[in-house]
């Protein structure tokens, strides 16, 4: 797997988005895969999936979200996206990416993967650029959050207050207080995968465990509620192919309820294609279980299934 770092203009901000990109050791891509991480993580934690894909002969590249890893410029400016509106640069952020790829790789079929906040981005994107893609990839997701309302409120208090760039321990209390119920809790973050060396890994690297500021909760909120409401099915391409996986045991999701909600309002919506693969025992990070090579087969296995025909030369039709 060869690897490309890279520098874009972030839309709207004075900042430059740390992105990256994964080719195949030999030979041109077949297709491209955008990969949209999730909230506290980074995309380089995603390079096991890209190794994967790349030997598949796909391009897999993506940018660190405003506030996150390289992006940030430093551990100090981690979990701040903007002083305002940061929901709306988060998703024309990914439109910027997509825009250097295709450019990059012009005609090639183009797949969008968005993990848990970034799956929020994601179905931002589809709403707004699905007909830019070939299919897409809803993993980690929530089918909305009742509290991301009060979130909301108590996120404006503390701006009002004066603490909106500061670490919000409250808010991250509330949102994250009841995720590691039903696990042995041997760390703050054993919702996230079975597989005990990820989570440790994890715990370990400051550019996952710092905290969200109230200003970043409330755009997190915010794009969340977007995505939740009836007009958000409406507006995504009808002929556009989706798979949301999951976890059965992801908090995030409801243990399973979000993404089967999700799909359903897709459905009802007329999106021709959706499917919902849930995973007994999964967690959060399904691209980081102990099942993860089912996960990426499985994965792989739809994205194969949506490349255009070939003809005898190997060329698309």
């Amino acid at each position: 797997m060869k690897k490309e770092t890279f520098f874009l203009e972030s839309y709207g901000l004075p900042t430059q988005l740390a992105c990256y990109l994964y080719l195949p050791d030999e030979g041109a891509p077949k297709a491209v895969v955008q990969l949209s991480h999730g909230m506290c993580e980074y995309i380089e934690r995603y390079e096991p999936l890209c190794r994967f894909l790349t030997d598949w002969g796909y391009a897999v590249g993506g940018a660190d979200h405003l506030g996150h890893g390289k992006t940030a410029g430093g551990e100090g400016a981690l979990g701040y996206f903007a002083e305002k509106n940061g929901h709306l640069y988060l998703t024309e952020n990914l439109n910027v990416v997509c825009e250097q790829l295709r450019a990059r790789f012009p005609g090639l079929p183009y797949f969008l993967v968005g993990h848990s906040m970034g799956s929020f981005i994601a179905r931002d994107f589809l709403a707004k650029y699905g007909a830019k893609l070939t299919a897409a990839v809803i993993s980690g997701t929530s089918g909305g959050n009742p509290a991301a309302r009060w979130g909301m409120r108590l996120a404006k208090l503390q701006i009002a207050l004066g603490q909106g760039q500061k670490p919000g321990r409250l808010l991250n209390k509330l949102a994250f207080a009841g995720y590691n119920k039903r696990f042995a809790g041997r760390t703050p973050y054993d919702w996230l995968s079975r597989d005990e060396a990820v989570v440790d890994a994890y715990a370990a690297d400051s550019y996952c465990t710092f905290l969200f500021t109230p200003s970043a909760f409330l755009d997190l909120f915010k794009i969340l509620s977007r995505v939740s409401v009836p007009e958000w099915a409406e507006s995504v391409p009808k002929d556009l192919p989706i798979l949301l996986l999951s976890g059965e045991d992801d908090p995030v999701g409801d243990y399973g309820e979000g993404p089967k909600a999700v799909a359903r309002r897709l459905k009802d919506a007329g999106v021709k294609e959706v499917t919902c693969q849930l995973y007994p025992g999964g967690r959060h990070e399904m691209f980081n279980e102990t099942n993860r090579q089912e996960v990426y087969e499985d994965l792989l296995a739809f994205l194969e299934g949506h490349l255009p025909p070939t003809d005898k030369g190997g060329e698309r039709l």
